[in-house]
């Protein structure tokens, strides 16, 4: 395996197997992807709610008023992307899965950028309180921290989460490009211009029925069949004398009378 990707190979019971290898150490990769298709559904059904609620309970982030509606925004396309790479996926075409991981990179982008904006908004923290900026620029999370006296255990909590998740979504989009690539190499459906027929044939080890060029136009019976069959005029009748006596194995037998 090179990366998580595995050839094909062949089954005794069944054409062929689409081994795509594994994710979360034993789950199909096929079955993982589709999971992180859902996910991501689901996940663009969260934002939904943040943007349109405004709880940041709903968000990954929330200290940075900079990007604050970053990946809300982002992660609603989720619910078009997360449906048609599910499809993709299901129908094994690479092009619908395509968009799936273009958005998920973007996505990883997003929460990497308003992650770190947020935890140097947390580093203002301890001073905020007294600071100059507050009179200018009111931010009500940071205040509501630095009145409880938790800025270094917000610090802590939120750089351990950030990190945990994107880690997660890093891990998703890995897998799902590696799906992805796998389906961009060995289609569902590996076209086929007949330059393999006559090894086909081999392999079976069976004859080639078509006829080739040459007897295309001579007659199915042989040359000696044809002759006799070529006797018998249209419209006349041609006298058999057949015996009434057979054999046990069906053929005819000679007349012993006289």
């Amino acid at each position: 395996r090179f990366f998580g990707l595995r050839r094909l190979r062949r089954a005794p019971n069944m054409a062929f197997v689409r081994d795509h290898g594994t994710c979360c150490i034993f789950l199909p990769l096929k079955l993982g992807v589709s999971l992180v298709a859902m996910l991501v559904f689901m996940d663009s059904i969260v934002c939904i709610l943040a943007i349109f609620t405004g709880d940041i309970r709903f968000q990954p982030n929330g200290y940075s008023e900079s990007l604050y509606h970053v990946p809300s925004v982002l992660g609603i396309l989720g619910v078009v992307l997360g449906f048609t790479g599910l499809l993709g996926i299901y129908d094994d075409k690479p092009g619908w899965l395509q968009w799936l991981v273009y958005f998920l990179f973007l996505k990883l982008i997003a929460l990497g950028s308003s992650s770190v904006a947020d935890f140097f908004t947390l580093r203002k923290c301890d001073s905020w309180l007294t600071s100059a900026e507050r009179s200018v620029q009111e931010n009500l999370q940071l205040t509501k921290l630095a009145e409880a006296g938790v800025c270094p255990w917000a610090r802590l909590a939120y750089g351990l989460g950030a990190t945990v998740v994107l880690l997660f979504w890093t891990y998703c989009t890995y897998f799902t490009w590696v799906y992805w690539q796998q389906l961009e190499c060995n289609p569902a459906y590996p076209i086929d211009f007949g330059a393999g027929v006559d090894r086909r044939w081999d392999q079976f080890h069976v004859k080639d029925p078509r006829l080739s060029e040459h007897e295309e136009g001579q007659p199915l019976l042989p040359q000696h069949l044809m002759h006799e069959e070529s006797e018998a005029q249209y419209g006349t009748q041609k006298s058999q004398k057949h015996s009434d006596h057979y054999g046990p194995d069906g053929q005819e037998m000679a007349d012993l009378e006289g």
